[in-house]
């Protein structure tokens, strides 16, 4: 290992101790530079006094760089260097650099709003863009405006944007490193097909260690398919003794994790199987080679169902960077990459910042403790109005605000528990009920572990069926709950837990997952969406709670759910029953129905078909429907789904916008469409509409158009125009497509004029032009007219010479 003083960051460490006892720092430093190991020891020789508080995204992290930190001072963790994670602590009053985990900081700064003692915050792996460093930084943002202009910030990435988290802290002093990369040879695959992908992965790692005498790490999606090659592997060796198979991930114990990062006590080859935990400051010893699966899960929210899944999906262009990177950290190495090299372009720049995929009530509640709402911070990327939306109608149902929007004294009590508001709900609705407290701590510890457990169907049987492992951090985190609720005679015996105390608890704190049963598999969620049992498994029981499902066109498809019974919700929930009139989508005729009889929520028991109904109601039928639509199901006309695809490639190019009188804003992140603003400028013509085909017919790419401020709509149509006018003077229509490329469909003779590439959005985008026939039927499909010119249109000509012998073929001026 290099030592932190033959680190590039040691380079730019006594610019960055000068420029921070003046103001803030933006550090942009590439992997290997050493940053995070380099840059917290320099700062505690220069900063005088104070605590400086380091924030990392992960726990394993923050263990083991607070291990390396204190000794390279020749201590133990808990004296100069120490560490706060959820739960464990190892500080001390002597401690000076304090490394944490993201959410510590909101805590701490609720608590403490002039962070006394705290002279400097760093914001380290800030490229993450994790929700929990989002809102941490704009929080000391506030704390330093308001409370503490003596405080500092430094905020550190591997690849950074410096213009816009300059737009935030426009005074900060911008410092960049040199990496310490050796080359790090890419060889792609070629796609792999998902289900072929484990069994190609295991061959490969095998074949890497046997080629190239050292140690592999294999990035994967997440723990399944990490025991799915781990088990091949393992398979494949039988018996061999030099290699031996490790997984890395964050709900490992701790042990498990150390084994992984170390070099193998018995000097063996390791094969190290991680999810992209490995991406960011872990330092793993050895490795001379990555595979790079090329995917990775992310949590995505869905404001229609309450629901957040994880789903698979292709990793951006700056994380295979950070995967790639791992192989020439201690000399020159190799990348596997399991895709073509044609898709590298093709992948996202960075990835989807957390705040806009995911649940922000808890953020919301945090903020309206604070003082202040989402919209007031300094955030990079505000969360959609949708996610907004939810957030405050759930924090609203459950007497967290007062009418005026602020929060109540409830709201605080919610607020200072470490879980989701709802869960806190429902913990605090039951913590003077001995016989449903504690179970409700076991429910909150389900509902708070965003990992991807398989298991069983019931929530029961998976609770009993809990390894030792699993059972153990499990229950370490309902203690917890019990121990901030002073619940007593806590009992840690999960065969134990009644099925019917977890139905009550589970409903309490997630009303909207309630389902009653349609048909055999098939359920409707009191959200208003339709769910369905997952393949193989046909649950007879009336009314179910949802935990976990997966999103799958207009329907969840659930992945575990707890039986509950009706009686019981009447309890429960005796004002949510009622006669009323509504109006609902009936899938299996594809149209909105108006019916009154009695109902739960959105869930519809027994009615009859009415005539008259208000045409508000109308609206907010179809605006609940048309919000939760997938993408595939949208109903929007080509001029519509035309012009989200130019937005699409506006926010993926980042085209420039014409200055105007304030800083241009960054061009939408849109869920969908069909937005509350959208859909009211529709409100009349929605009330008169009853099928999806209805809704096609509205002018929907004017009214999106209008959600831009007039610097976009210009930039939009004059940089991505609709049209493109050939030589000859004829208004062809330019064809955007969903994966980014741009077509013209264009008479052959209408371009003879034309010898260059066709480019839009300032040069970042060459347009592909179709060539037709005088029947307009295709010829050619080409980027570069002059090379086709010059090239086979010789070939091209003499063929249609000879069938429209009547049409111009020579090139004007041969």
């Amino acid at each position: 290992m290099l030592l932190p003083s033959q680190l590039p960051a040691q380079a730019i460490a006594d610019e960055l101790c000068r420029c921070i006892q003046q103001g803030n720092v933006i550090l942009g430093a590439p992997p290997g530079a050493g940053k995070s190991t380099v840059l917290p020891l320099a700062l505690l020789q220069s900063v005088p006094a104070g605590r400086i508080v380091m924030m990392q995204p992960r726990r394993v992290v923050v263990r083991n760089l607070a291990a390396f930190l204190a000794s390279q001072l020749g201590e133990e963790v808990g004296q100069t260097v120490g560490y706060r994670i959820r739960g464990e602590s190892k500080v001390s009053a002597a401690t000076r650099l304090e490394i944490i985990t993201e959410g510590v900081l909101a805590r701490r700064i609720q608590q403490d709003p002039e962070l006394t003692g705290v002279s400097v915050i760093i914001f380290d792996e800030f490229h993450e863009r994790s929700i929990h460093s989002d809102f941490g930084l704009a929080l000391a943002l506030e704390v330093q405006e308001g409370l503490r202009d003596d405080l500092r910030l430094l905020v550190m990435s591997a690849t950074l944007n410096v213009e816009a988290i300059r737009a935030l802290i426009p005074d900060a002093k911008i410092i960049t490193s040199e990496g310490r990369q050796y080359p790090v040879e890419l060889r792609y695959t070629g796609s792999v097909q998902a289900e072929k992908l484990p069994q190609q992965l295991a061959v490969k790692a095998l074949q890497a260690v046997e080629e190239h005498q050292g140690d592999v790490l294999v990035f994967l999606s997440g723990v399944g398919v990490i025991r799915r090659v781990q088990s091949l592997i393992e398979q494949r060796l039988s018996g061999q003794s030099q290699i031996v198979v490790l997984p890395l991930y964050g709900a490992q114990d701790k042990a498990a994790q150390q084994q992984a990062l170390e070099p193998d006590s018995r000097c063996r080859f390791k094969i190290i199987l991680a999810t992209n935990i490995a991406e960011t400051s872990l330092t793993i010893e050895g490795v001379k080679v990555v595979i790079d699966s090329g995917v990775e899960k992310v949590a995505s929210f869905h404001p229609s169902t309450g629901l957040t899944q994880l789903n698979e999906q292709s990793i951006s262009q700056a994380s295979a960077i950070q995967r790639q990177g791992r192989a020439g950290r201690l000399g020159p190495g190799i990348c596997y990459r399991f895709w073509a090299q044609e898709q590298q372009h093709r992948l996202a720049r960075h990835a989807e910042p957390q705040i806009l995929r995911e649940d922000v009530t808890a953020l919301t509640l945090e903020a309206l403790s604070w003082g202040t709402t989402l919209e007031q911070l300094k955030i990079l990327d505000l969360p959609s109005q949708a996610q907004r939306d939810y957030a405050c109608q759930s924090l609203a149902e459950i007497g967290a605000l007062e009418p005026g929007g602020s929060i109540s004294a409830y709201g605080r009590k919610l607020a200072a528990l470490p879980c989701h508001p709802k869960v806190a709900h429902m913990l605090y609705q039951v913590s003077s009920q001995p016989e449903l407290a504690a179970v409700a701590t076991l429910v909150a510890a389900v509902l708070e572990d965003s990992g991807d457990q398989k298991g069983p169907l019931l929530l029961g049987d998976y609770l009993r069926q809990l390894n030792s492992y699993s059972a153990k951090a499990l229950l370490r985190q309902a203690r917890r709950f019990a121990q901030a609720l002073r619940i007593a005679g806590y009992n840690d015996d999960l065969s134990q837990v009644g099925d019917t105390e977890l139905a009550h608890c589970l409903a309490l704190a997630y009303p909207e997952r309630i389902g009653y049963r349609t048909a055999p598999g098939r359920y409707k969620l009191a959200s208003g969406k339709g769910a369905v049992m997952p393949a193989g498994e046909q649950s007879q029981e009336a009314w179910i709670v949802v935990l976990e499902g997966q999103q799958s066109g207009a329907e969840v498809t659930v992945r575990r759910i707890q039986p509950v019974d009706e009686f019981l919700l009447r309890q429960l929930f005796e004002e949510k029953f009622a006669t009323q009139d509504r109006v609902a989508f009936n899938v299996a005729r594809q149209q909105m129905e108006a019916r009154r009889g009695e109902g739960f929520m959105a869930i519809e028991l027994r009615s009859e078909p009415i005539g008259q109904v208000a045409g508000e109601i109308w609206f907010e039928a179809w605006l609940s429907h048309l919000s939760g639509l997938a993408m595939n199901d949208w109903p929007l006309d080509e001029q519509a789904w035309q012009w989200w695809y130019r937005l699409s490639l506006a926010r993926e190019l980042n085209l420039a916008q014409p200055q105007a009188f304030d800083e241009p804003a960054p061009w939408p992140m849109l869920a969908s469409p069909f937005s509350r603003a959208v859909c009211t400028e529709f409100q009349r013509q929605l009330a008169k509409c009853r099928s999806l085909r209805d809704v096609e017919t509205l002018v929907w790419a004017k009214a999106l158009h209008q959600q831009l401020s007039w610097p976009q709509q210009h930039a939009l149509d004059s940089l991505l125009p609709t049209h493109w006018i050939t030589p000859t003077g004829r208004k062809c229509r330019l064809q955007y497509r969903p994966d980014g490329s741009v077509k013209l469909s264009v008479r052959l003779q209408d371009m003879f004029a034309v010898k260059q590439p066709i480019v839009l959005a300032q040069g970042q985008l060459t347009v592909v032009v179709e060539l037709l026939s005088p029947a307009n039927r295709p010829i050619q499909t080409t980027s570069d007219l002059g090379a086709f010119w010059n090239g086979n249109y010789a070939e091209v000509k003499k063929e249609m010479k000879g069938r429209y012998p009547k049409h111009q073929w020579d090139l004007p001026g041969l």
